[in-house]
C-alpha cells in the first residue's frame, strides 16, 4: 500500500503508479494544506493492514511537518518504510508560483537536511541515495527490513521537472 503525500510525490504518483489489483492500495491527499500526511495516514494504514507493507511517499517540506510520527512508528515496530523526495523546496507551492504568477517566488526554498541521519536518531533504519543507479538496490533494502525504513532521495527541485500536471506543461 502507497500513502502518498501532496507536493513532490503526488503528481507523479497519481500519474504513473500502477494498481495492480483491486482494493485500497493507494492513499493520496491532494490539498497543499495537508503537508506531512502520507506518513501519519502510513500509520493507520499499517495499524489496519498488518499484513500489507505501507510505504509512505513524501517530500522533504512534508518530512519536516510530520517527522516526530517516527516516534510512534519505532515505538509500535511498524515496518514502514518511508521515502522522502529531498529537494530543498516546497515543490509544488514553487510550481505553482513559477506558472502562475511569473516566477515571482515567496517562502519555498529552505535549506537541505540529512533525512536519513535525522530518522536514525529515531531509531529507524536509513539510507540517502544521491545517485539514481543506487536508488532501487536501496528500495529493495528498505522494503524488505523487518522494522521502519527510510529512504531520503535526492531529487531535483519540481518546478524544473517536467510533471505530469497540465498547468505546468509549457
Amino acid at each position: 500500500m502507497v500513502c502518498a503525500d501532496p507536493g513532490t510525490p503526488c503528481p507523479y504518483f497519481s500519474a504513473f503508479y500502477t494498481i495492480r489489483k483491486p482494493g485500497r492500495t493507494f492513499i493520496t491527499n491532494r490539498a497543499h494544506g495537508a503537508l506531512g500526511y502520507a506518513l501519519a495516514a502510513s500509520v493507520g494504514a499499517q495499524v489496519g493492514r498488518p499484513d500489507v507493507k505501507v510505504v509512505a511517499a513524501m517530500g522533504d517540506g512534508s518530512f519536516g511537518m510530520c517527522v516526530g510520527q517516527f516516534e510512534t512508528i519505532v515505538r509500535l515496530g511498524l515496518p514502514i518504510t518511508a521515502v522522502v523526495f529531498s529537494n530543498s523546496v516546497y515543490g509544488w507551492i514553487k510550481a505553482g508560483q513559477k506558472s502562475g504568477v511569473g516566477e515571482r517566488y515567496y517562502s519555498v526554498d529552505f535549506s537541505r537536511t540529512d533525512h536519513a541521519a535525522v530518522a536514525a536518531a529515531y531509531g529507524v533504519k536509513s539510507w540517502r541515495v544521491e545517485d539514481p543507479a543506487e536508488l532501487e538496490p536501496v528500495l529493495n533494502k528498505a522494503i524488505w527490513h523487518d522494522g521502519p525504513t527510510l529512504v531520503d532521495v535526492i531529487a531535483e527541485p519540481l518546478q524544473d521537472a517536467a510533471a505530469p500536471v497540465s498547468e505546468w506543461v509549457a
